[in-house]
């Protein structure tokens, strides 16, 4: 099945060749900035890798085809895939070609990281930032009108599971996983892909320095606070939950390492 929607994929890409491309003014595009041609080609595979509705791991037609589709030069299509590939959107693997990549919270992180180093911005307003927007997820989440979802989503997270399935203390991963729920049943991608992006910077960059591999128990207790309160559908309690959970790790990280604070983000 893999196998033919990957070639019919193919076909539309070598069956239906693009005219010349051209800057759109319509794309928003900077005043006194015209896109580059590079640019443009990896607006338009994005385009049709959704249009294909082509799911990570999938692959993408061969150079060859894209050459003729795109009408582009090979510079010109290699720096695309660059361009993307950096995005995490998509994967160049040798003997294999190009895949689609995932469209991840963590690649779109990395890249905030960049503009937040350029515009001088500190660790402590990324542990503010992180404050403030992750208790909104888990009022969303608690929104979520579907409440066998919210409950089979955020089972794993309850005291009683945990007691019933850990023999020991969770796993950061678990964590992230945690925080990934809730994200998942806020349903709004705009908000859960960008706060998520905050959150695995803060992970990343602050909370993963203290090289540990095992979550402390109070963030395992509360976790499980704020997952019994999303599956009640009790968004008020959701949201004052998670904003207390979150300044105790921000202030468990704030005494562990005071002196990172001040420091600007770096780009990595």
């Amino acid at each position: 099945m893999a196998r033919d929607k990957t070639a019919r994929v193919r076909r539309t890409w070598s069956s239906d060749p693009r005219p010349p491309l051209a800057a759109d003014p319509g794309d928003g595009g900077l005043p006194g900035r015209s896109f580059k041609t590079a640019e443009l080609v990896a607006f338009d595979i994005v385009r049709e890798i959704v249009d294909n509705k082509m799911e990570p791991g999938s692959r993408l037609p061969h150079e060859a085809e894209m050459l003729g589709h795109y009408r582009v030069s090979r510079a010109s299509l290699r720096e695309a895939l660059r361009l993307l590939e950096v995005q995490g959107l998509v994967r160049l693997q040798p003997g294999i070609g190009v895949t689609v990549g995932h469209a991840s919270p963590r690649n779109l992180g990395r890249t905030m990281t960049l503009f937040y180093q350029m515009s001088g911005a500190s660790y402590e307003e990324l542990l503010v930032a992180w404050t403030l927007t992750e208790p909104l997820l888990a009022e969303l989440a608690a929104r979520n009108p579907d409440a066998e979802k919210r409950a089979a989503v955020l089972r794993p997270f309850l005291a009683s599971t945990i007691e019933e399935e850990e023999s020991g203390p969770q796993a950061i991963n678990d964590g992230l996983a945690f925080h990934d729920a809730i994200a998942e049943l806020a349903e709004n991608r705009a908000l859960a892909v960008t706060y998520r992006a905050i959150g695995f910077i803060v992970s990343d960059h602050m909370l993963m320095s203290k090289d540990r591999t095992q979550l402390e128990t109070f963030i395992t207790d509360e976790h499980a606070e704020i997952s019994a309160a999303v599956i009640a559908g009790d968004g008020k309690t959701a949201n004052a939950l998670m904003a207390t959970h979150v300044e105790h790790v921000v202030e468990d990280f704030r005494a562990y390492w005071p002196a990172k604070l001040g420091e600007r983000v770096r780009w990595r």
